[in-house]
């Protein structure tokens, strides 16, 4: 064995070495793929040439245009006679034209009047001109690019800083980034008369400037203001914020008063350069950032990566033949663990009690068995996996109680719904008061289950003896006797003595049930569902039963958890009436046989009688309501009953018999009133093995033949899968009803049935 745990060890060993030697390979494969940006570095001299030539070239033909336009022999009789004011006006229309990026020419003399003003609409589809009229020429001697232009001297020629277009201290809707240039303009004595300025879009040179593939290009002012790129949200001269510091960007102090304090700057990661262009006017500076600045940045992260991935092999490797020679102690404790664990809740279970009890551990000990007997009901309604983290959900609420009560010592949850406590007893006073309150606090407790379902639980507590403290196995065995007494006499808490007879508290009545019929009742929480009946001749759903069910606080509670207990408040009577009332609104316009379930009781009764009648006569169902007897093995009127079945059928409804086949069911009243029974249910205890079961099959067989003979139909109840609806149908029985053919659903299917033989997981309400 020793040698075979060396082997892993040197396996380990030598895959380490592997792997050392692995990623020493992918580190420098890695380093090498860098030199990407030494390649992008030597190109910044070429491509900021390229870049200031395009602005250059796009000022000095804006400059071309001033020129020509203060030589012009029209423009100058404007300006030396005060004539002509019309041509000059037609001439600035058409040098306006000349140049696609100029929306606005204008002539402003020294004292900052407009004096002629010609405005091209950029955004119309034919480039609209128009000549401001003189009412609407204005001054702008306050504007700071007059201020600077003012001082301009002959042949220099002014350039604005870049900014919105602003007109009464509004931008422009769409918004336009422009810059201004001007030329002073002198008359024929050389005195100066104004100035000639020209308003440009450079959106143009923004996108020239944005299609690079080694860079990412910034134009930065002289005060530190990103003023591309346009598309950014955040920065540039489109943002929300236009003064939008390098600062608040991802430049560092240092880097940022080198970019703007220097003629020519570079890092190895930023390069800028001043542009000579707009020397006369804004201090524009174009800043490069390499695109793979952030590759490379990853790069080296990733190589830290790898060196921590080294030391920690190195550092792991060295306690491997530790954990090789510990493998078979471990694994016989995890063995023993999971042999006293319960898989579920991860409690100790019955093994680890018994081992607790035969070392007659925790002297001055009883046991506590506690119960949860609504598991079966929750199971049955909300399912497997349900009950499953219902129970984790109880194991963690009596660890959380036992670091509160430290008088539980232990717990263990020793079958599926019963837990088991070591519990340490003073004297009977205190153990009466623990019980009491443990169980008052599970029981009025909301379980959330799945984030979906709020469920609250029953409990039964059995007691070992308190007379004699065992610290045996004779404890647990009297826990359990008094637990079974506990859920024999319906009780609460039952504590072993030796009488066996000693009750400690009245069985509870069931408050919260009853605060459900109530609500229901109030709030029209009383549901009705309909599940579906098919016509095994004809192939498609035929009917409906009508089933009740109340709502409460998002939970559905069904028939057998409330209507014995709606009979005790005097409750039952007042739901009847709302599931025949509901039930037949329901299918008033609904062109389907339905059918309501009535008892004994329903029957017997005068006043349900009555209303029942009464509601017929007003809808008017003609031959499509069904009225469903249950309970009738119970007959002790049988001329009450006979009377009922008779006036139904005069007026036009139909009888079933329902559940036949369960307990005591009389065939002799089934003969005598075959005249008026239209449909007989088979109970679903007969169907449910019909397909394997012999003596089950020759006693549906022998009902069907007495049904056929007195020309009753019949309707097979829980037919739950396919291979008894094949039988059903083989056995020529009329109806199916079960959940393969549907489930109870508050709207109804489609009128259409759809074999979905891979479906095999059925919800219930």
């Amino acid at each position: 064995m020793r040698s075979s745990y060396k082997v892993k060890f040197l396996f380990f060993h030598f895959l380490s070495v592997f792997i050392l030697i692995s990623t020493i390979y992918i580190y420098d494969s890695i380093t090498n793929k860098a030199n990407i940006t030494n390649i992008s570095n030597k190109n910044f001299d070429i491509i900021f040439l390229e870049k200031e030539r395009y602005i250059t070239n796009l000022i000095n033909s804006d400059k071309i245009i001033l020129d020509t336009l203060s030589n012009n022999q029209i423009f100058q009789n404007y300006i030396n006679n005060n004539k002509d004011v019309k041509n000059s006006e037609n001439l600035f229309s058409a040098l306006i034209n000349t140049v696609p990026s100029v929306f606005q020419l204008r002539y402003i003399d020294l004292n900052g009047n407009e004096k002629i003003k010609i405005k091209k609409d950029l955004f119309s589809k034919n480039k609209d001109i128009t000549i401001t009229s003189k009412n609407q020429l204005k001054n702008i001697a306050n504007n700071d690019y007059f201020k600077t232009f003012i001082n301009l001297n002959n042949g220099v020629f002014g350039i604005s800083s870049i900014d919105l277009n602003i007109t009464n201290e509004k931008a422009s809707n769409p918004k336009m980034a422009t810059i201004i240039v001007a030329k002073t303009v002198f008359d024929k004595n050389d005195n100066k008369k104004g100035f000639i300025i020209l308003n440009i879009v450079i959106d143009e040179l923004f996108n020239y400037l944005k299609n690079d593939e080694l860079f990412n290009i910034y134009l930065i002012s002289s005060k530190g203001d990103i003023v591309f790129p346009k598309d950014n949200k955040n920065i540039g001269i489109y943002s929300k914020n236009f003064k939008e510091h390098l600062l608040n960007s991802h430049f560092n102090e240092e880097e940022i008063k080198s970019i703007l304090n220097n003629q020519e700057f570079s890092n190895g990661k930023y390069f800028s350069k001043k542009i000579k262009s707009f020397n006369k006017g804004e201090d524009l500076t174009l800043f490069f950032e390499s695109k793979y600045n952030t590759l490379k940045k990853d790069l080296d992260k990733q190589k830290l990566q790898l060196i921590y991935v080294l030391i920690a092999i190195s550092i792991l490797a060295l306690p491997l033949v530790f954990y090789f020679a510990s493998t078979p102690e471990r694994l016989e404790k995890k063995i023993i663990k999971q042999f006293i664990t319960d898989d579920l809740t991860k409690l100790p279970n019955l093994e680890h009690l018994l081992n607790d009890l035969k070392e007659k551990e925790f002297k001055g000990c009883l046991i506590i068995l506690l119960n949860i007997t609504n598991d079966k009901n929750i199971q049955n309604i909300y399912g497997y996996n349900v009950t499953k983290e219902l129970l984790k959900s109880c194991a963690k609420f009596f660890l959380d109680y036992k670091e509160k009560d430290k008088r539980f010592l232990k717990i263990y949850k020793i079958k599926h719904n019963v837990f088991a406590f070591k519990y340490l007893y003073k004297n009977r006073e205190t153990l009466n008061e623990s019980l009491n309150q443990i169980q008052n606090l599970l029981e009025s407790k909301e379980f959330l289950i799945l984030n979906k379902y709020e469920i609250t639980i029953d409990t039964t507590i059995g007691v070992s003896g308190i007379d004699i403290l065992n610290n045996n196995i004779n404890e647990l065995k009297e826990a359990e006797i008094a637990l079974d007494e506990a859920l024999q006499l319906n009780h609460d808490i039952s504590i072993y003595n030796s009488s066996h007879v000693e009750n400690l508290e009245k069985h509870k009545i069931n408050i919260e049930k009853i605060k459900v019929i109530k609500d229901a009742i109030l709030n029209n929480n009383v549901l009705m569902a309909y599940q579906p009946i098919f016509n095994n001749y004809q192939g498609k759903v035929e009917k409906y039963e009508a089933l009740v069910r109340l709502k409460y606080k998002d939970r559905i509670f069904y028939p057998d958890e409330f209507l014995q207990i709606s009979k005790n408040i005097k409750k039952y009577k007042t739901l009847t009436k709302i599931i025949i009332e509901k039930t037949f609104k329901f299918f008033e316009d609904k062109d389907f046989e339905f059918s309501i379930n009535l008892s004994m009781e329903d029957i017997l009764d005068d006043e349900i009688r009555e209303y029942l009648f009464k509601e017929i006569v007003k809808y008017n169902f003609q031959n499509r309501l069904v009225i469903e007897l249950v309970e009738t093995e119970a007959i002790n009127n049988y001329e009450a009953f006979t009377s009922f079945i008779k006036e139904i059928k005069k007026l036009n409804c139909k009888i079933a018999i329902d559940d036949f086949g369960s307990g005591y069911s009389n065939y002799d009243y089934i003969i005598k009133l075959s005249d008026y029974i239209d449909y007989l249910k088979i109970d679903g205890t007969l169907i449910t093995d019909i397909d394997t079961n012999k003596k089950t099959q020759l006693l549906v067989g022998t009902l069907k033949f007495l049904c056929d003979s007195l020309k009753i139909k019949t309707i097979a109840e829980y037919v739950e899968n396919k291979e008894i609806f094949e039988f059903i149908k083989a056995m020529d029985i009329s109806y199916s009803q079960g959940y393969y053919i549907g489930k109870p659903n508050f709207e109804l299917t489609a009128n259409e049935w759809i074999k979905d033989e891979k479906k095999k997981d059925l919800d219930y309400f």
